[in-house]
């Protein structure tokens, strides 16, 4: 497909994801029927899965993901701005692709009896990601698919220019903020984590309305 632009972060999430998976299906039989598949508000596995569904789900994803989001491109109708943040587009797609990678790892290594925190080992990798995410975010011009999709941002370049501009620095601090909630107990993790992730979203939603408003007064 012309605008099918494969790069070499997506060899890397592809390369990265099939590793997982395979450890996952040579482990197979030695895992426990069910494993984690959720990490709930204290911070720890508080959902658990059959062993199959676990690793087809975030496997899946994993592996598939790099494709998924070209096919996404393809689609939008504004598919020729995507050319102006290429590279962009190619960091976001391994870091979510490795978000994915990295939760069925732990609860491979969680089902082994390999203890390592895995749900802070994850709650860690969520943060770096949010933080490569928020890096690149003020590069991603507007679209359908990717970012801060408002209806302020969607009907004005101008206010979508300035909106993830600030979700870029918001989500990079957000990743820090998670990084560090996953070395903190219990609530606290919780209020650390939940306030992060509101922050994130919320304020760039409210700052488009109010920048749209303000750009028509």
């Amino acid at each position: 497909m012309e605008n099918f632009k494969w790069k070499w972060q997506d060899t890397l999430a592809v390369a990265v994801g099939l590793l997982t998976v395979g450890f996952a299906l040579v482990n197979y039989h030695r895992l426990p029927a069910q494993l984690p598949a959720h990490i709930g508000a204290s911070g720890e596995f508080d959902e658990f899965w059959k062993k199959s569904s676990v690793i087809l789900l975030f496997g899946g994803l994993g592996v598939l993901l790099p494709v998924l989001m070209q096919i996404t491109r393809s689609l939008d109708p504004k598919k020729e701005r995507y050319t102006k943040f290429e590279n962009a587009h190619a960091m976001i797609r391994l870091a979510v692709s490795l978000i994915f990678d990295s939760v069925l790892a732990v609860s491979v290594l969680y089902g082994l009896g390999i203890s390592l925190q895995g749900s802070r080992v994850a709650i860690i990798v969520l943060g770096a990601a949010l933080l490569v995410i928020g890096n690149y975010m003020p590069q991603v011009k507007d679209n359908y698919f990717l970012g801060v999709k408002t209806p302020w941002t969607l009907a004005s370049p101008e206010v979508w220019r300035r909106t993830h501009r600030l979700a870029g620095a918001l989500w990079a601090v957000a990743g820090i903020v998670i990084i560090i909630s996953a070395f903190l107990p219990g609530k606290w993790f919780t209020y650390t984590m939940i306030s992060a992730l509101l922050i994130a979203v919320v304020i760039p939603c409210i700052y488009s309305w109010a920048d749209y408003r303000r750009l028509k007064a």
